[in-house]
């Protein structure tokens, strides 16, 4: 994968898995893959307003996946994928095709892009299999849920740092993840991977997106059932 804009160089920051590593601490029944960090650089980003996903005092990161999750069905989104992240967790979507103002192309066309099914694919292979598709616009939300005091890495993701966490995330969260307290200092951020295929060459990776992560999450039918649900 390239980008578009230039990008520096750093280096990934070591993951930590969401249960605090202390010995009082319990186990994950599941452990989930550990996603890069800290995250690649995105096309854009958004942070969700405290308020809609803190639905009670006694929030839990099982209640806030659970918000998440009804605000992607709502917004007809049918796979996603699980990470862990210091102090929480990560939940990746699926790629969608969008339209250049941010909009998912119409029913199936939002999932087809001449390749196999998209469900079938990693991130990665999908993107290695957009230099055969149509030119167009696609994109995947990567939400991240910590209490982690974090920026973007500066570099843009590369290949392998996309096979890290394409495409074998969890299902679910761990019990043991999910029953820890989304504590005060818990917020969760929204970082949108844009990329573009041309008629020629492989897909790119937008950095930075015209579409601010607000008007992304919103055309894609997400914003509006996180502020309500």
């Amino acid at each position: 994968v390239r980008a578009i804009a230039p990008a520096e160089t750093a280096a990934a920051g070591a993951a930590a898995g969401g249960v605090p590593a202390d010995a009082s601490s319990p186990p994950a029944a599941a452990p989930i893959p550990r996603f890069t960090w800290p995250p690649p650089k995105a096309s854009a980003e958004v942070s969700i307003p405290d308020k809609w996903v803190r639905s009670a005092a006694d929030a839990t990161l099982l209640s806030v996946s659970d918000k998440l999750e009804k605000a992607l069905r709502l917004a007809e989104y049918a796979d996603w994928s699980y990470y862990a992240v210091p102090g929480g967790f990560a939940l990746a979507t699926h790629v969608e095709q969008i339209k250049p103002d941010g909009t998912p192309l119409a029913g199936g066309d939002r999932w087809r892009t001449g390749t196999p099914s998209v469900a079938n694919l990693s991130l990665l292979e999908f993107i290695l299999a957009l230099a055969h598709a149509p030119p167009g616009s696609y994109r995947a939300i990567v939400f991240i849920v910590t209490d982690a005091v974090w920026a973007q890495s500066p570099t843009a993701p590369t290949g392998d740092e996309i096979a890290g966490w394409a495409g074998s995330g969890a299902s679910g969260l761990p019990t043991a993840v999910g029953k820890l307290p989304y504590g005060p200092q818990h917020r969760v951020q929204a970082l949108v991977y844009e990329f573009r295929k041309g008629h020629a060459g492989p897909a790119a990776l937008v950095l930075p997106s015209r579409v601010s992560g607000e008007r992304h999450l919103y055309r894609g039918g997400l914003w509006k059932p996180l502020s309500i649900l």
